[in-house]
């Protein structure tokens, strides 16, 4: 069998691939599946999540498990299938002390999270001008 070309892009969601929307997605399996490293080039056991008609995968952190445990109502990953998840980025996540933004998992229920406030346009008669 010859290779697939989405090696070459790689298998995984990254914040990219959502192009700043969110996207309603059917949990299809979740499993510990063998995960390279790209920069140390070693497999580690990583738990990962399917989804029905989609081709990238996404490899779980304890927050979104968290997040699917508190959706799904259990821990067991194995119930977590078939269940309808938003999947979104979040800019707030930090990796290594940085913000670097990340994936997050929502309910379908949930509302989207709300715009950032807008300061009111300032008016001549504001007593203090900061």
């Amino acid at each position: 069998m010859s290779p697939s070309y989405k090696a070459a892009f790689g298998s995984f969601l990254k914040q990219e691939d959502l192009q700043g929307k969110a996207a309603k997605v059917v949990i299809a399996s979740v499993g510990l599946d063998d995960v390279k490293d790209t920069d140390s080039g070693k497999t580690e056991k990583k738990l990962v999540m399917h989804f029905a008609g989609k081709d990238k995968a996404l490899i779980l952190n304890r927050t979104n498990c968290e997040s699917l445990e508190e959706i799904c109502g259990t821990d067991d990953y194995g119930g977590w299938v078939g269940h309808a998840v938003v999947l979104f980025t979040d800019p707030s996540v930090m990796f290594g002390g940085k913000r670097v933004g990340g994936l997050r998992i929502r309910s379908v229920e949930a509302a989207a999270p709300p715009p950032p406030p807008v300061a009111p346009a300032p008016t001549d008669d504001d007593p203090i001008p900061f």
